[in-house]
């Protein structure tokens, strides 16, 4: 009798006008309750011989509640006919899948609520609707994942084109309430190469592309080709092998100094997370490190860094602080503050040794509980900085309320440091002049030329990083051109590995 009446109000409900998001999402759960009912045969004879229930049911299920696009399902369906509409991918008629995503809607999700998150999901869709216009298909498949398929008839720069088109109109910044936020989009991009193409190895290798160019740096994209699905392979073993890193004490840090500009002291380090395998040997931080934070055991392997952190510091001159990168994932768990006070007095460290370094990303989630956390530190002893900044989305309101110790400038801006680029070097100086507006200090990374140096040091940068003044290095050899230092006389030595007498010319 239940299902009667179910089946009897969405017949009602067919011919009535779907005014809103949320009567599609009701009417769409309430079908999808009928569907698992008529797999028992018990609300079969409410469909049979009503064609008009029928299409409203298949409408429902090929479109997105949320942004009236189409939905995964939809987009299967469109696919096929949208390709074969000039008989199939040839040599002059080419398409492409384009996934796009908007990895940081969780965020948003967890500070202005989902509300909030679906009406950005609104307007990014509308967004591609008006850029795409008849000439594609544009699909919500999942969370912050958009799909776009297109057709190219010429050579690839039309393809590029679109796909810059498209990373530049979702990249707009965004208004929530009276703050505007930059939205951060990765592509990835897979050739139809059949003329009745399968949605889900074509969108398989869209998302493996996708992932790739997310390791490359935000606002990029990258096609698929075959070598993609043997790196995800490689990031498989990879996951499987970090659980047995930190056991066979493979996991090890290294060192970089920080140096002043003025006289080339070192004052500092930079703790880097290094992993030699037992079989493959080195393998880099940029393909160990987003498998560790997918996988879960960012986490243990920060506790690893912090307390070896902890113990090094011990070994070092009294006047040399270490900074250490904290992950999301660490830096928001319970009890952080709490463990790393005990991890300080274990260890018999002074806080004000050690700096912790997060990045812009994490002051996007909740406010509150950052504020509370930093509050926390601080109240420690322990310094923090903000790594790669002008990267992300904090504003000069959020430093000066969390009181950052240290801005690092991200290296993406010191590679542009040139003297023909006026605009790099006047974004180093606006920098340098925001830090000083909130009595934070500087440090300038990924240092590697003569020019790098002199302008960053025109541009009021007073600390540094980077190749020109050493590249990391184990403890041991830091003692070790420590005692070379001590018999040389020469207290900087140890810390001018990559090109000493450059480096004394520039700060002479």
């Amino acid at each position: 009798m239940g299902a009667a009446m179910l089946a009897l109000w969405a017949l009602d409900m067919v011919g009535l006008t779907l005014s809103s998001y949320r009567e599609a999402a009701t009417f769409g759960a309430i079908v999808l309750g009928l569907a698992s009912l008529a797999g028992a045969g018990t609300a079969h004879a409410y469909f049979v011989g009503s064609d008009d229930t029928t299409e409203a049911y298949e409408e429902i299920l090929n479109t997105d509640p949320v942004t009236g696009l189409l939905s995964r399902k939809g987009l299967a369906k469109a696919l096929p006919d949208y390709v074969g509409k000039q008989g199939g991918p040839t040599r002059m008629n080419r398409y492409f899948l384009i996934s796009l995503d908007f990895d940081t809607l969780r965020d948003f999700n967890e500070i202005y609520g989902v509300e909030t998150g679906d009406s950005l999901l609104r307007v990014f869709g509308e967004r591609l609707r008006r850029v795409v216009g008849e000439t594609g298909l544009v699909a919500r498949t999942s969370g912050g994942e958009f799909v776009v398929s297109l057709g190219v008839n010429h050579d690839e720069r039309e393809l590029r084109a679109a796909v810059d088109a498209l990373l530049g109109v979702l990249a707009l910044p965004v208004r929530v309430g009276k703050a505007s936020h930059s939205v951060f989009w990765n592509a990835g991009v897979a050739e139809v190469h059949q003329s009745r193409p399968s949605l889900e190895r074509i969108l398989r290798h869209a998302n493996l592309a996708r992932s790739t160019s997310r390791a490359a740096g935000r606002g990029t994209w990258s096609i698929y080709h075959p070598e993609m699905s043997q790196m995800a392979a490689y990031r498989h073993w990879v996951e499987a092998e970090l659980y047995g890193a930190l056991q066979r004490d493979e996991l090890s840090l290294h060192y970089q100094p920080k140096v002043l500009a003025a006289t080339g002291e070192t004052i500092g380090y930079e703790a880097l997370l290094r992993w030699n395998h037992h079989q493959k040997g080195s393998i880099p931080p940029s393909e160990f490190i987003p498998v560790a934070e997918q996988c879960g055991l960012i986490q243990q392997i920060g506790d690893f860094v912090l307390r070896r952190v902890c113990e090094d510091l011990g070994k070092l001159p009294d006047h040399i602080t270490v900074s250490a990168n904290v992950s999301a994932a660490q830096f928001n768990r319970d009890g952080f503050v709490a463990n790393l006070g005990r991890l300080l007095t274990e260890t018999e460290t002074r806080p004000e040794r050690l700096e912790i370094e997060v990045t812009e990303t994490l002051l996007i989630r909740n406010l509150a509980e950052v504020r509370r956390i930093m509050n926390g530190l601080r109240e420690l002893g322990i310094s923090l900085a903000i790594d790669d900044f002008g990267t992300g989305y904090s504003n000069l309101s959020t430093l000066s309320e969390l009181r950052f110790n240290t801005l690092k400038i991200d290296k993406s801006f010191v590679d542009r440091l040139t003297e023909s680029d006026d605009s790099a070097s006047a974004m180093v100086a606006s920098i340098v002049g925001m830090a000083r507006s909130i009595d934070a200090g500087v440090v300038a990374e990924g240092v590697e030329t003569q020019e790098q140096f002199t302008l960053l040091k025109a541009a009021g940068c007073t600390v540094m990083q980077g190749y020109l003044f050493g590249r990391p290095m184990p403890l041991s050899a830091i003692k070790a051109r420590a005692g070379e230092a001590r018999a040389t006389g020469d207290a900087n030595v140890p810390f001018l590995a990559n090109d000493d007498e450059a480096l004394l010319a520039a700060t002479g």
